[in-house]
């Protein structure tokens, strides 16, 4: 399964560590978002049990979002000139 992982960590030293496990599993789409292609629910599991010690829960925010393949599929990925500001 495909998931999207966002996060808001107050700490840049948290926020560092945070992000080189996720690029480990994943690409980095911006910069507190990431695209892990390919991961079982125990990957993700694993992962969270890996990034859980390191946040604080009163400041931090770390979201999962699984992509049900069809999602994928009928997705249209935008090219930069089919993006119109108004």
């Amino acid at each position: 399964m495909r998931w999207i992982v966002a996060y808001d960590i107050s700490s840049n030293k948290v926020r560092n560590k945070v992000s080189n496990i996720l690029t480990k599993y994943g690409y980095r789409v911006q910069y507190s978002v990431f695209y892990i292609p390919d991961a079982t629910r125990k990957d993700i599991e694993n992962l969270i049990e890996t990034i859980k010690p390191l946040i604080n829960p009163k400041t931090d925010r770390v979201f999962f979002y699984p992509i049900e393949d069809i999602t994928v599929f009928k997705g249209c990925p935008l090219q930069p000139w089919d993006i119109q500001i108004f």
